[in-house]
């Protein structure tokens, strides 16, 4: 895994494509699988297809997070805190977002006793986080603006400044434009427009 280092405060790593890797302990086998995941209801149900893919392993243990707020992970049956916190951490270790970890066990016959199981899963995860390629997302704010058509260069040089992207742009009466703008410049974005423009330009926080 290549890791992106000096991310700017809006800026965050995601995993670019799926990754998988396979260790054996004591002759259990461990199937790590990390998936890019977008929501918590996408997560849950990749997670559902896994476990139906290997509806004969042991365990099918997972952590995904979509963001600081919203995690979740599952030991499966094992005992508790040794199999889903250990691949949350392996996660959180890496900083990553918008990630699903599933590692599947087949047991091999031998206990591996609490330390075992932590080092296993973890282990597993870590293989495939190895594997992993990155890239960088960026968290932004959404606004509708609508201004005349005597504004937008203007509107377009403060957009392009501030490094917001144009999702959609609507020609009628008026100029009606989506953009995206980072999150932490947001409230400086709108203030600039305001100012620029004689509080001639409309901001929308939802779109309509």
């Amino acid at each position: 895994m290549s890791k992106t280092n000096d991310l700017s405060v809006d800026e965050y790593l995601v995993p670019a494509s799926n990754s998988a890797a396979e260790i054996k302990v004591k002759g259990s086998k461990f199937i790590a699988a990390i998936i890019p995941v977008s929501t918590k209801d996408d997560a849950e149900s990749i997670y559902d297809q896994i476990k139906k893919k290997y509806y004969n392993a042991t365990h099918n243990c997972f952590a995904y997070r979509i963001d600081n707020d919203v995690f979740r992970y599952s030991d499966d049956g094992e005992p508790s805190g040794t199999a889903g916190k250990p691949i949350l951490q392996a996660v959180d270790g890496n900083n990553l977002c918008e990630i699903l970890c599933v590692v599947t066990r087949y047991f091999g016959g031998t206990k591996l006793g609490t330390g075992g199981l932590i080092r296993a899963y973890s282990g597993a995860a870590a293989e495939a986080l190895n594997k992993l390629k990155l890239k960088v997302k960026v968290r932004t704010n959404e606004r509708r603006l609508i201004f005349n058509y005597e504004n937008e260069n203007t509107v377009r040089k403060i957009i392009n400044e501030f490094k917001g992207n144009i999702a959609d742009i609507n020609y009628s009466d008026n100029i009606k434009m989506f953009v995206a703008i980072p999150e932490s410049i947001c409230h400086i974005f709108e203030k600039r427009l305001i100012d620029s423009t004689n509080s001639t330009v409309t901001i929308i926080k939802q779109r309509n």
